[in-house]
């Protein structure tokens, strides 16, 4: 049996927080990848003019020609970048998602985030799991300056050839400056590298301390060998 995987964004470009970790679990049959955007970004391009409209269309094609690496189509549900709300239906609607495939373990956004996009985001995942009454392993990524006081439980750490995808991906979202992206990306992942023992790595929270005996994910990744 599969065990779904699921990491549930604010944004199209958010992915890039778990991105080195996305590609480790592509690679392993045993996992099922999915990857859900609260929103289409459509207020992105607003300083250079773009409608909202057409910046969400870039953004959308954005985001699947990144999915496409990791071989997942992206969800979007309905909320408006810079308007996100956690209201009842869109908790149902992702909700719903995660009884056609019940998750094994969510990614999202730590609730303290400066960015209220992504407070409500990670406020929607977590009502949704309520409504649908699962407690998968849930754990929160970090977003550079937007990620505040976020205790960091677990790494997931790995070599150069995970990080050149992951700079790879930054850089599709192009309107979005994804070379300045694969660039703090990777100074950010040397850093958690530093912290995990590996030349790269990725920081993840967690409301929950490891307990000793307590099997997570993050005890199924491979060791860094590249």
């Amino acid at each position: 049996m599969k065990k779904h995987v699921y990491i549930v964004n604010a944004h199209p470009d958010d992915l890039i927080a778990a991105a080195g970790l996305a590609f480790i679990l592509m690679k392993r049959p045993e996992f099922a990848l999915h990857v859900v955007d609260f929103t289409r970004g459509e207020r992105g391009l607003a300083s250079q003019g773009v409608s909202m409209k057409d910046c969400a269309a870039m953004r959308m094609v954005e985001e699947h020609n990144a999915c496409g690496m990791l071989g997942v189509e992206p969800i979007f549900l309905n909320e408006i970048d810079g308007e996100a709300c956690a209201p009842r239906e869109t908790c149902e609607e992702l909700a719903e998602l995660f009884r056609r495939n019940p998750p094994s373990v969510v990614i999202t956004h730590w609730p303290v985030d400066r960015h209220i996009d992504h407070v409500m985001c990670g406020a929607t995942t977590l009502n949704a799991l309520r409504f649908a009454a699962m407690a998968p392993e849930v754990y929160f990524h970090h977003e550079t300056h937007q990620t505040v006081a976020m205790p960091f439980m677990h790494y997931a750490g790995f070599g150069k050839r995970i990080m050149d995808l992951k700079c790879e991906l930054c850089r599709k979202y192009v309107c979005q400056s994804g070379e300045e992206m694969a660039e703090r990306k990777l100074c950010e992942a040397r850093f958690f590298g530093w912290k995990a023992g590996a030349p790269y790595a990725e920081g993840f929270g967690s409301y929950r301390a490891p307990l000793s005996g307590q099997h997570t994910l993050f005890d199924e990744l491979p060791p860094v060998t590249e």
